[in-house]
């Protein structure tokens, strides 16, 4: 086998390979090298998904033509100029391959003018090869204008997803930047409509603010500016539990203001500090920044440069941790009592949204004739017409639930005995020779899992209409999702509407979900399509939201009641599932056989 040289055009390509992955990846290096670039101001406009056209626009200092001409070759910069500098960089670029690496897969037009100049320079660069160069009038900064990404790698074209996918990413990478430089104002624009625009004043929560929405500020806790040993500060916010999410996309961590896509040692020390504050499986919010000399990190390991290394992990990770610990303990996590969404919401646990559960015979319209509580309502939808049914006091509307329900022990007519609950998580029942150990939240998020899909089915969904209605702030990345997906959740009963921008109204829900926290709900569910393997289609299937909304079910470690506990073995009986498991596959319930008992007390052999 021969060793040869690759030819110019093939190290583009393979260079090129290595940093952009999609059209997001050419707006995270072309925004920070705006911003090395001294801008106060940068401007970011896409069409089609970034596929077929990005604009990135600043107000920097520019280049002359002979540096514009020079930016476009592979590992040229003015940002380091030996090996010795990689030990001290304080710039997000450095490497000077982004450029050239964009340049070599798309068609490329670049305006700059240096400040302090009376015109600029204007070049065409089509696959790394450049087509025509003259100067031209055009502001001081520069503009870069990307178009048809991979028309000369067609086989890499393949590989983009959608472009509301792809949107999406971009829309996700932009909220990092804005985050990690709240002293540049930045302007988004997708297909002609304002995302984001930071107002740029350096101020870390408005920043946030621009991404999250105004109601963010309740729910956070403001790190202070700290500065501890080895010159190293620490600062940013922190959620509260409220804020607490199914995955870890709400986590953003800066370093010296570069986004950090990746840094277990970061991701740890964030969790762990949160740990007693937090139920399991759920990951903290958070927009976390480290300032640190830069001869204490290594940020070049990778060419998109989005993971770092710390030189002494063991005391970045001390010192995140204490922070964050301390942070936490000062924060105020006592609930606001917010007005209930029908009536008295101090009825038992499994009393919320088994009305429909425990007698197949339930007819919302029997409802009509209770006393009506102020504008708290049901809807009956059978997808033709829909009708208002008015939901009545506490007492009555309960009603239904205790005529099914013995008062005291289990009546003799009833073939098992219920011993009690173990753990305040699973209830055990004796039930001629066998032992049955059954789950209290896996059984009842089957139930109710049971009962939305066979609602579902059969086009009789009722509606609870919520007063006051919910106002929810989203990120543009989550709008995308709920957008794509609104006709589905209006299938299933849920009504809401967009409210303008990243804020939409929720007036309505599934009556089954009562006094569900409705916020936590939608996160939930948005969280799901993130976490699936269809993410990258952005479109949320009914079982997704039914599943998610059936994780509302009554929790372990939840104290039931004697009422309740009778209310759930009998809408097992009553339900005849015919599978055993949770609708994520958990088993509901064990049997151990008193034979089988008896062998581990060597009572039989």
């Amino acid at each position: 086998m021969r060793v040869h040289l690759l030819d110019e055009y093939t190290i583009n390509q393979i260079a090129a390979g290595e940093i952009i992955e999609s059209p997001a990846s050419i707006i995270k290096e072309l925004v920070e090298n705006s911003m090395d670039a001294d801008s106060s101001a940068i401007t970011v406009e896409i069409k089609d998904g970034g596929i077929k056209y990005i604009r990135v626009t600043d107000n920097g200092i520019g280049m002359s033509s002979e540096d514009a001409k020079l930016a476009l070759l592979r590992h040229a910069t003015s940002k380091i100029s030996s090996a010795n500098d990689l030990e001290s960089i304080y710039t997000l670029g450095f490497r000077g391959e982004a450029l050239a690496s964009i340049a070599a897969v798309t068609q490329l037009e670049l305006f700059t003018r240096a400040r302090d100049t009376i015109s600029g320079t204007h070049i065409v660069n089509h696959g790394g090869e450049i087509i025509d160069i003259k100067e031209t009038g055009c502001p001081e900064g520069t503009t870069i204008i990307v178009q048809n990404l991979f028309y000369n790698t067609p086989a890499r074209l393949k590989f983009l997803k959608s472009t509301r996918a792809e949107s999406a990413k971009i829309s996700d990478i932009i909220g990092k930047l804005i985050m990690g430089n709240p002293a540049i104002s930045i302007k988004y624009i997708n297909n002609g409509r304002v995302i984001y625009h930071s107002p740029g004043n350096g101020d870390l929560l408005s920043a946030i603010m621009t991404v999250y929405g105004a109601s963010i500020v309740s729910d956070v806790i403001e790190i202070l500016d700290e500065e501890l040993d080895n010159n190293i500060v620490i600062k940013g916010y922190l959620g509260k539990p409220s804020l607490s999410r199914s995955n870890r996309v709400h986590q953003s961590f800066f370093v010296n203001y570069r986004y950090v896509n990746k840094s277990e040692l970061l991701t740890k020390a964030l969790e762990d500090a949160y740990k007693g504050y937090m139920t399991v499986n759920t990951y903290p919010w958070a927009v976390l920044y480290v300032t640190i000399p830069p001869h204490q990190i290594d940020v070049n390991i990778h060419p998109a440069k989005t993971e770092i290394r710390f030189k002494d992990e063991q005391r970045v990770y001390e010192l995140v941790y204490e922070v964050i610990r301390r942070s936490l303990s000062k924060g105020d996590y006592i609930p606001k009592i917010e007005s209930p969404m029908i009536g008295d919401t101090t009825t038992d646990v499994l009393s919320s949204g088994v009305d429909s559960l425990i007698d197949d015979s339930t007819n919302y319209a029997d409802y009509n004739d209770q006393t009506v509580r102020g504008n708290n309502k049901l809807e009956y939808t059978d997808y033709n017409e829909r009708q208002t049914v008015y939901v009545g006091e506490q007492e009555n509307e309960r009603a239904c639930i205790n005529s099914q329900i013995v008062e005291h022990n289990i009546d003799n007519n009833i073939p098992y005995r219920v011993i009690g609950t173990l753990f305040s998580t699973y209830i055990l029942v004796e039930r001629g020779e066998n032992l049955y150990i059954i789950d209290q939240h896996a059984a009842h998020e089957r139930i109710l899992y049971e009962t939305f899909k066979d609602a579902q089915l059969k086009r009789e969904i009722a509606i609870q209409m919520i007063n006051p209605p919910v106002i929810i702030d989203i990120t543009h990345n989550e709008k995308v999702i709920l957008e794509k997906s609104l006709e589905t959740f209006l299938n299933l009963g849920f009504d809401i509407d967009n409210f303008g921008g990243n804020t939409f109204i929720i007036r309505g829900i599934p009556a089954f979900l009562d006094n569900v926290n409705i916020k936590e709900l939608f996160f939930d569910i948005l969280d799901s399509a993130i976490n699936s393997n269809k993410a990258h289609s952005y479109i949320l299937e009914e079982e997704q939201i039914i599943s998610s909304a059936c994780k509302k079910a009554i929790k372990a470690k939840d104290n039931l009641s004697d009422r309740e506990i009778m209310a759930l073995l009998m809408q097992i009986e009553q339900m005849d599932l015919e599978q055993l498991t949770c609708p994520h596959g958990r088993p509901i319930m064990i049997r151990l056989t008193q034979y089988e008992l008896e062998k581990y007390f060597k009572r039989v052999i």
